[in-house]
């Protein structure tokens, strides 16, 4: 079953493009297409890496019962992977949940993106840079769009 997910994954990067650029709002929907081309259900986090621009890690929930942590190069594909059967219950938000989030942040200012993250309590971070390339922290809660905090770094 691996081998076979592997399979697809790949063939499917195939027609991605070769490099993603950095942070970009694109490059973290393409992810969740591969995450959830791998079998992902539920994000808990995407990365950038802010020393290699070519390293991105994908978090989340294989249905209820396996984790898995992805590691990506800048060409789509798994550098590394990790799964785990961990006690407790999945959370974590949908691709098309993430979308609306990510749509959400960019409303705030955000340009890039360096991070999501969903947390268990239903706290969802999305870290990035404005247009002038200020950090920016945009955080929600589960269910509303409206921002729980808009940090700016002047």
């Amino acid at each position: 079953m691996k081998k076979t997910l592997t399979i697809v994954l790949i063939s499917g990067l195939v027609a991605a493009p070769a490099a993603f650029a950095r942070g970009s709002f694109e490059d973290a929907e393409r992810m969740m297409q591969v995450g959830s081309d791998y079998g992902i259900t539920h994000f808990q986090s995407i990365e950038f890496d802010d020393d290699r621009a070519d390293d991105i890690e994908i978090e989340g929930w294989m249905g209820q019962d396996w984790f898995v942590e992805l590691d990506l190069n800048g060409n789509g594909d798994i550098e590394r992977e990790q799964r785990r059967k961990p006690k407790g219950n999945s959370y974590g938000l949908t691709a098309q949940e993430v979308q609306v989030f990510l749509d959400a942040a960019r409303g705030q200012g955000m340009e890039t993106i360096e991070e999501l993250k969903i947390k268990r309590n239903g706290d969802i971070e999305v870290e990035g840079n404005d247009d002038s390339g200020r950090e920016l922290e945009v955080d929600f809660r589960t269910g509303s769009l409206e921002p729980v905090k808009v940090e700016r770094d002047d």
